[in-house]
């Protein structure tokens, strides 16, 4: 009876032993389950199951562009079939030699969209690429094929912020860097284009003035599709768009139109604005003033901040002139304050003659002179003074063609013709001139 106890007891203690093992060992597997399925091989935080790439680190998961090199121009002609084609062609760009190219002008897409046609084949040695953006493949960024330095698939020569993730390129402020790379975009920047979007046909119905890129009018003023007749600055070159993201057919503006009605792009069409300068005098802020580079004089001069607040300060129509700043280029430069941060800047030759202008745009120091009734009526006067008849001007202090156009409604290149002006840029006070 005692010997059976002692089995029993012996037989139950084995039991307890095999039990706890066996608990142990599936502890342990169990642990070595969980730890494989949380495993993180790139140390993002988050766990290759759910990581959309799983080996580079991306914790932001981003999927919102793909970019496939199709081709290095060794065997191209006009026509190509890439490999892959999208199939939404609205968010695709296409990139030659580091340049984005215009869709319905440089090249288009064949009728079955597969096939990739040039308006003229890629040069030898020029990469090809397609940038497909909202490409949400499951596949994040950092692991779609043929991505730059930054990730984002955009050329890295053809990239206005080559370091920063910053696929859509926005440039709020027009200047050379993306807004991923600037720092203190704002009313301190100089601007030397813009634009004013009409709604309606004739300048009429919602406006809105432009003076930066914009992939998206809708969410401005102007909004999207809505836009019939176009008022460009001078010195500057605009291309509307019919599909966001500088997409679709394009158009190319460099003087107002009235009305839309026959263009290629039509009524209520437009949906990004892209606007370039053809400025011959290229304005820069620097830290002391504004910098003055010309393009065929080279370094022509600056002014100085406290010069820039006399002008603003002496209200429209104020002008500074800088004598032999830089002698061995120019004589002279002089710098005009239209008012509402307007400024055009002239230079004269060392004969004497008057040398290049051009105009731009700063509202980095206000206008802090106050505008009395008096002063509002004497500008009245001053612009009825001006109008001697319905289509004779007089050239006041301050007025250039582009500004006295828009007083009538008519375009620069008819007073031009008109009058038979021999440089657009060169007006004189006291000057009558015939308005078509």
């Amino acid at each position: 009876m005692v010997n059976q106890s002692k089995s029993s007891l012996i037989y139950k203690l084995v039991f307890l032993l095999q039990a706890l093992l066996l608990g142990i060992i599936g502890t342990l597997l169990l642990i070595g389950i969980v730890s494989a399925a949380e495993k993180d091989s790139d140390s993002d935080g988050v766990i290759d199951s759910n990581d959309n790439c799983p080996y580079v680190s991306n914790a932001d998961q981003l999927d919102n562009v793909s970019a496939f090199v199709i081709g290095d121009g060794d065997k191209w002609t006009t026509t190509f079939v890439p490999i892959w084609a999208p199939s939404d062609k609205s968010n695709t760009r296409v990139y030659v030699g580091g340049f984005l190219k215009t869709s319905g002008t440089d090249y288009s897409w064949s009728s079955d969209g597969t096939k990739l046609e040039f308006t003229s084949a890629p040069k030898l040695g020029e990469e090809v690429r397609l940038v497909v953006l909202e490409d949400q493949d499951g596949r994040g960024d950092k692991c779609s094929p043929d991505l730059t330095v930054d990730f984002d698939g955009i050329p890295d020569n053809g990239d206005n912020c080559p370091l920063v993730y910053n696929p859509y390129q926005e440039n709020t402020w027009g200047t050379s860097q993306g807004d991923a790379c600037e720092v203190g975009s704002g009313p301190a920047e100089i601007y030397q284009v813009w634009a004013k979007l009409y709604e309606h046909a004739n300048f009429t119905g919602i406006e809105e003035v432009i003076r930066v890129n914009d992939v998206l009018l809708s969410g401005n003023a102007i909004g999207d599709d809505a836009v019939s007749s176009i008022r460009v600055g001078p010195h500057t070159a605009v291309y509307l768009y019919t599909l966001p993201n500088y997409g679709g057919d394009s158009e190319f503006f460099g003087t107002a139109d009235s009305d839309f009605m026959d263009n290629q792009i039509g009524h209520d069409t437009a949906s990004s604005i892209r606007m370039y300068s053809t400025a011959p005098i290229e304005v820069t802020k620097i830290s002391t003033g504004i910098d003055f580079w010309s393009s065929v004089d080279g370094h022509v001069g600056h002014i100085a901040t406290n010069d820039i607040e006399s002008l603003v300060s002496g209200g429209s129509g104020s002008s500074i002139t800088l004598e032999y700043d830089y002698a061995d280029r120019v004589q002279s430069i002089t710098v005009r304050y239209d008012g509402e941060g307007d400024y055009v800047v002239s230079t004269t030759k060392l004969d004497g003659n008057v040398g290049e202008t051009a105009h731009f745009h700063y509202e980095g120091v206000l206008d802090t002179s106050s505008t009395t009734e008096n002063d509002t009526n004497d500008s009245s006067e001053s612009i009825a003074l001006a109008k001697l008849t319905t289509n004779k001007y007089i050239v006041q202090s301050g007025d250039y063609l582009f500004q006295i156009a828009s007083l009538y409604n008519v375009s620069v290149q008819s007073i031009i013709d008109e009058n038979n002006i021999a440089n657009a840029n060169i007006i004189f006070v006291g000057q009558e001139l015939v308005i078509p």
